[in-house]
């Protein structure tokens, strides 16, 4: 299955080329674009059967892809200026909404760069709805596409006939609309919440973090503590939640974003929240972030993989090294300082051809953490392919390509995914 799935995805990739990428049409009878690479998502729009898309990029089973004539957004009032009917966005990396919201269930679709021009479609409280450019893009699964052989400019007239079909006319405001862009402060509209700036209500008030740099969002962040989430594990898992939608809405905008250490403590949240809470709805939510982190992960991993590629493909045979060496340290488990102890989660899988003494990994997002009951007190045997909960300490170990290994204390099995 995994098989045919990643054929699916690759036999994209072929040279039918408009603008660099190439081109798509929908299969199915009727398909839905989601904000992420997820059902649970924001649905951003249904495309019929025939429609032109291009194809941004691959995650399988899923496909990144553009529209003709560009998808209707959102974007909050304190981002956007207008002159008639167009409008033009006053900050770099302000985020595109799929709903006017900030909530959850509003994941971003990426963001706007400064002077980017969209169209007024409607108004809502404090947010405006807008046509945005073809560049922004949204999910489908690979599935719902494929590829009929056509020539680059039956592509260009096919997607020209889609955009003008889809083409809007921009609404003209009655009222006023001060075209002075106000300053967010963190006072009202954004609250500090464990260390982060973020987003206050799911309404409509917009955060400081929507028109900031990634490198700006790094230096507010403040790492989550193993205690303060052991104290009290639902206010902390909530607060993670916030924290990792900011950084899966700049990794999957811009690579350069990535943060491992900032991942990695996100996931001892989570784990933590696991471990400690009493109550199955936090837990199980607990749960679906840990898998958001795992796509966060394997979304990073395919695009390190696909840097090597093209740095061999260039003959460019150190920075190819220099990414390879980069990819597998980021797949190896890391240990900061002061935190020898762990809360980790996965699968079991036994591999003694990697170690015959210590033949256990706990196996989650693309990752292998290798694993040992020193004391006997655990047969990890009994537990292979069963999801855990596993509390341990880090240890060196020299016979092991990752260096470290995890000593069991104790550990508990999970109950089936919902």
């Amino acid at each position: 299955m995994f098989a045919s799935l990643l054929l699916s995805a690759t036999s994209l990739a072929v040279p039918a080329q408009h603008g660099d990428l190439p081109y798509a049409e929908i299969a199915s009878e009727k398909a839905i674009l989601f904000a992420f690479y997820d059902k649970k998502s924001a649905q951003v729009l249904v495309l019929e059967q025939g429609m032109p898309v291009q194809v941004v990029t691959e995650y399988t089973p899923w496909t990144k892809v553009r529209v003709p004539g560009g998808l209707n957004v959102w974007v909050h009032k304190d981002y956007v200026v207008w002159e008639g009917g167009v409008g033009s966005i006053t900050s770099s990396r302000v985020r595109i909404r799929p709903r006017p919201s900030t909530d959850a269930s509003s994941t971003p679709l990426g963001h706007f760069q400064k002077d980017d021009q969209v169209l007024l479609l409607s108004k809502k409280d404090d947010w405006f709805e807008v046509r945005a450019p073809e560049t922004v893009s949204a999910w489908v699964l690979t599935s719902e596409l494929r590829m009929p052989q056509r020539d680059a400019a039956s592509w260009k007239r096919i997607w020209a006939e889609h955009k003008s079909a889809r083409s809007v006319e921009p609404v003209v405001l009655e009222d006023d609309v001060d075209p002075s862009v106000e300053e967010v402060v963190s006072a009202d509209p954004v609250k500090n919440v464990g260390g982060e700036a973020v987003e206050a209500s799911s309404g409509g008030v917009a955060s400081a973090a929507d028109a900031v740099s990634p490198e700006s969002e790094k230096e507010k962040w403040t790492l989550f503590r193993s205690v303060d989430v052991a104290k009290e594990p639902e206010l902390q898992r909530l607060n993670a939640v916030k924290s990792l939608e900011a950084l899966a809405s700049a990794v999957t905008s811009d690579n350069m974003a990535w943060d491992r250490r900032r991942l990695d403590n996100l996931e001892m949240v989570f784990g933590h929240v696991i471990w400690h809470s009493t109550d199955l709805q936090s837990t199980n939510q607990a749960r679906r972030s840990l898998t958001r982190i795992d796509g966060l992960r394997r979304f990073y991993f395919s695009a390190l993989a696909a840097d090597v590629r093209r740095a061999m493909a260039a003959k460019q045979v150190d920075e190819a090294a220099r990414l390879d060496k980069m990819l597998a340290a980021e797949k190896k488990p890391v240990v900061y300082e002061g935190e020898g102890s762990s809360v980790e989660i996965g699968w079991v899988e036994y591999r003694p051809s990697v170690n015959a003494n210590m033949p256990y990994c706990l196996v989650r997002g693309g990752r292998e953490l290798p694993m040992h009951s020193f004391d006997g007190n655990q047969d990890l045997k009994e537990f292979v392919n069963r999801e855990l909960v596993v509390r341990g300490i880090w240890r060196n170990e020299k016979s092991l390509a990752a260096g470290r290994v995890l000593a069991i204390t104790e550990l508990r099995v999970l109950p089936p995914r919902e």
